[in-house]
């Protein structure tokens, strides 16, 4: 449970389990919740086995909303999310290679999703599986695939669209080929043989394990060389303070 409850997208619940005292990690998790306000309230996911339309996004934005709340300048900001992006990689690593396979879809019912039967119910796939409330594949490739687009796009470009978007669809319920289909209507010419409908289908919502496309356009082997300097070098300071600490004890005793 995230410890926080919105009842609208104007007001925000904090329970005390929230306020760490690192602001750091207080913040990002709250940017992620006032992405739901956009993400989640005023635009839901019409079929709840796609709910990547909720936590993928909230997850993508988090980033963009912590670097305006910090003021951080743009490299700072880069460099942050380098490393986000480093440990999200990790962490879906580790979920693809610890959970079922069909577990990793994010479009499982495929060409059935948004179905409602004659009596007005519909199915969510996997919803009684106690497993599915520990998983983060729906936060996690979601916020790839939004990544994806925006490299592929250009950011000035995606984020362009994505304002538009939330004013069409706003105060309504929707499926991935509503947010798909609107995108590639509304990008450049040019750019529109590198993507479509069904290839974003079949690469990122309806397969399991981990796309190509993070590989090829997230420049995920210079983010994750970043990342191992990083933990190489805070390594490093826990060995040298570990020494400082034993050579205090020995000169106390």
């Amino acid at each position: 449970m995230s410890g926080m409850l919105f009842t609208c997208p104007h007001i925000v619940f904090l329970s005390q389990s929230t306020l760490t005292g690192m602001s750091q990690l207080c913040g990002t998790r709250l940017c992620h919740e006032i992405a739901h306000a956009w993400f989640g309230l005023a635009i839901a996911a019409r079929d709840w086995t796609e709910e990547w339309l909720s936590e993928g996004f909230a997850t993508h934005l988090e980033d963009v909303f912590w670097a305006k709340a910090q003021q951080l300048a743009p490299h700072e900001a880069r460099e942050q999310q380098k490393l986000r992006a480093c440990l999200r990689w990790h962490r879906l690593q580790d979920e693809v290679q610890n959970s079922p396979e069909e577990m990793q879809v994010l479009r499982p019912n495929k060409e059935k999703t948004g179905h409602v039967s004659d009596s007005g119910s519909s199915v969510i796939r996997h919803g009684l599986n106690p497993e599915k409330v520990f998983m983060q594949v729906h936060y996690l490739k979601g916020y790839f695939l939004l990544q994806f687009l925006a490299k592929t796009l250009g950011e000035d470009t995606y984020f362009s669209f994505l304002r538009k978007f939330v004013h069409t669809f706003h105060g309504q319920l929707i499926l991935s080929q509503d947010f798909l289909q609107m995108l590639l209507e509304n990008i450049p010419e040019e750019k529109r043989p590198e993507l479509s409908v069904g290839n974003i289908f079949r690469d990122w919502l309806e397969s399991s394990g981990i796309p190509q496309g993070i590989f090829l356009t997230q420049g995920l082997s210079t983010g994750l060389q970043h990342c191992r300097q990083i933990l190489n070098h805070l390594s490093h300071r826990r060995s040298l303070l570990l020494r400082d600490i034993s050579k205090y004890k020995d000169r106390s005793t």
